[in-house]
């Protein structure tokens, strides 16, 4: 029963604790304030002095009052005594929860006060209890005992700064400390950017007193505050902050100056673009009014013009030729060193325009984003130019390091619509501007197209989409182009500069989808998609596979065709067939008989080309034939030893009679190609 007990107890415990550990600490400075009309006596309570009756009821040994005390509850306590207010000022930090409450000072010491009201003078010594009592629970509270000496104490009157009067570079300071006169003071001060302050050494002052600050940036506002002090006893607390402006002065720095050449080709008219950089505050030491221009040919120094403007850019015509430009800034004291360069006008600069731009609307600003391509020249800075469509002549301006690529306008009006130039900037020289429009209300102007498929192969797919000048329902942060694959997802950033994009090293045959999401602050949306299915084998793979084999083909038939042609007439020479002229079938007819009444030849001297040859005529009476037909003989005669001439058609001889006409072939007669036959010529029988 005994270990249940204890474990309940340690488990109260442990929750009691628990609660006290999750309650919240408050904590809230407390400051009283008490004069010598304020102090009252305890009647026979001698070592007493309250600022409420209610606390005489505490007895006081040996000028300590017997209460509960609990110091933690008052922190970083601290007071001080003003001679010519004849006060006592205590603060603290107070951590309880009581919100509503009365504060009281309890004065004690060993020894009897005589009179309590006069307790506070410069040489007075006491205690100092401090009490709280809540309104509602009415629970008290008291501090530890604080030992008072007044001496110590003591602290000097706030100072008045009286006038201030101020020049280029320092202020003149004159402040009053009150009717008690101080011996020493201190100023302290800093620039509106700055979170430090500067403090001088210890001034000896007297009631009135003045000091001159020098060594101060011109046209720069400051804060100024003076504390003193007496013989002894502490600071005064600082007087109240006086904000005062120096003076202008000269421009210090020159402007900082780039140019680029921009030619138009169909109408050869070049133009000189001159833009420079606004002088920081501490280089204008003053408000710039305007810029002092000038530029001329150096071969030609007559033709020199000079101009003001108040803008950062300007546009001049120019010609092919070396020009001189100078730039500088004034004020109304004067202008600042002037700003010189010497360029050729016919000659191209290497700081190419921006890759990409874009911009979106975040609450009251536009942001801008870029892409550049790096190159041999690095850019150092970006201009960035904005102004309305309706108010192009009031321009702003903004510059941003080399490394960053994004920027935030400020000052968009929300009815307005802008033109965003950027311009990249490398030393005295920059790039042509890449240009956008856009609003508040939609972001960049611009909106994705006609998003389609433009090819597609084995390993790659193109795509291609357009850009139209619209009002976008949505401020889009950025358009992504995703690919999604079975085993792969690609993604990248579209900008208006580019229309289309080829996929590389993708999967033969696969089947993969493509999307172009748009980004915005409420999240991402699908603006256009389509899937598509590379190719097993590309058209130009399969050409160069089957025109090989075309070819491979057709040499395998040639060589075919040509070694079937040699090899028969070497291997299997060709044998003429006696069967298939009239000749042969003559010769191999066994029934032929030779008539002798006819004329077995008839030949024709003399006829032949040398006069030597002579063509004969056989005659033949084909029993298996109803008609005569008639074979002519002739020879080949040379006409030297190492060419043949065919001999020359000759017809029968004058002999012929209309029956043997009649009896000649129908067709062509058949020629037999015979060697030379002597003139004693004899006749061919058969049978």
């Amino acid at each position: 029963m005994s270990c249940r007990r204890s474990v309940c107890v340690l488990i109260c415990v442990f929750c009691f604790c628990c609660a006290l550990g999750n309650v919240k600490h408050t904590f809230s400075i407390q400051e009283l304030t008490v004069s010598q009309k304020e102090l009252m006596d305890c009647g026979k309570q001698k070592k007493l002095c309250v600022t409420s009756s209610d606390d005489c009821l505490y007895t006081a040994s040996d000028g300590v009052p017997q209460v509960p005390r609990t110091p933690e509850y008052f922190l970083n306590t601290s007071c001080h005594y003003l001679i010519q207010e004849e006060s006592l000022t205590c603060r603290w930090t107070q951590t309880n929860n009581i919100k509503s409450q009365t504060i009281s000072f309890i004065f004690s010491r060993a020894k009897d006060f005589n009179h309590c009201p006069s307790i506070l003078t410069i040489y007075s010594t006491f205690n100092l209890t401090i009490k709280s009592k809540s309104i509602f629970s009415q629970k008290e509270q008291f501090s530890d005992i604080y030992p008072v000496i007044i001496r110590d104490i003591i602290q000097a009157p706030q100072p008045l700064i009286s006038s201030v009067d101020v020049t280029d570079s320092s202020i003149n300071v004159t402040w009053t400390s009150g009717e008690n006169p101080v011996t020493k003071c201190k100023i302290r001060y800093k620039c509106l950017n700055s979170e430090s302050w500067t403090e001088t050494a210890d001034l000896p002052s007297s009631v009135e007193s003045q000091f001159v600050i020098e060594g101060l940036q011109a046209f720069s506002v400051y804060h100024l505050r003076v504390s003193c002090s007496h013989r002894f006893g502490r600071w005064s607390d600082w007087s109240n902050e006086t904000r005062v402006k120096t003076s202008e002065s000269l421009p210090s720095a020159a402007p900082s100056l780039s140019y680029y050449v921009d030619s138009d080709e169909n109408s050869r008219n070049q133009q000189l673009v001159l833009l420079w950089k606004a002088l920081d505050v501490t280089d204008a030491q003053g408000l710039i009014q305007g810029y002092e221009v000038s530029y001329m040919p150096i071969k030609q120094p007559s033709l020199k013009k000079t101009f003001h403007t108040t803008h950062l850019k300007v546009i001049v015509p120019v010609r092919s030729e070396e020009y001189e430009v100078s730039v500088c800034a004034y004020n109304s004291v004067g202008c600042s060193p002037h700003r010189r360069l010497t360029l050729d006008a016919s000659r191209t600069h290497d700081v190419p325009a921006l890759k990409s731009l874009w911009v979106y609307s975040d609450g009251a600003s536009l942001w801008v984003c870029w892409e550049h391509e790096f190159t041999v020249v690095n850019v150092s800075e970006f201009a960035i130019e904005w102004s309305g469509t309706t108010d192009r002549e009031h321009s702003r301006w903004e510059r941003v390091t080399g490394s960053t690529f994004t920027a935030r306008l400020p000052g968009i009006e929300a009815q307005q619509k802008y033109k965003i130039s950027v311009f990249p900037v490398y030393e005295s020289l920059c790039g042509p501007p890449a240009s956008i429009f856009a609003d508040l209300q939609h972001g960049a102007l611009l909106d994705l197209d006609r998003f389609r498929l433009v090819n597609v192969s084995r390993s790659s797919v193109a795509v291609q989409w357009t850009w139209r000048e619209a009002e976008p329902s949505v401020s889009v942060r950025q358009y992504r182009l995703v690919l999604n694959g079975p085993l792969e997802t690609r993604t990248l950033t579209v900008f208006p500069n580019k229309q289309q994009h080829l996929f590389l090293q993708l999967h033969p045959n696969t089947r993969y989808s493509i999307h172009i999401h748009g980004e915005t602050t409420a999240g991402n949306f699908s603006k256009a998609s389509l899937d598509v299915s590379t190719l097993l084998l590309d058209y130009d793979e399969m050409l160069r596979f089957a025109i090989p084999v075309l070819l491979l083909l057709l040499v395998f038939g040639v060589f075919s065709v040509l070694t079937r042609t040699i090899c028969r007439e070497y291997f299997f020479p060709f044998v003429a067939n006696p069967r298939y002229s009239l000749i042969g079938r003559w010769l191999l007819d066994p029934h032929l008989q030779v008539k002798k009444s006819d004329k077995f030849f008839s030949c024709c001297k003399g006829s032949s080309i040398d006069g030597n040859g002579s063509i004969c005529t056989l005659k033949l009476d084909r029993v298996f034939l109803p008609e005569k037909s008639v074979i002519q003989l002739e020879r080949r005669v040379s006409l030297s030893d190492h060419e043949d001439v065919l001999p020359l058609k000759i017809c029968a001889s004058a002999g012929r009679t209309a029956v043997e006409d009649a009896l000649a072939p129908s067709g062509l007669p058949e020629y037999v190609d015979l060697p030379l036959l002597p003139e004693s010529l004899g006749y061919v029988q058969t049978g």
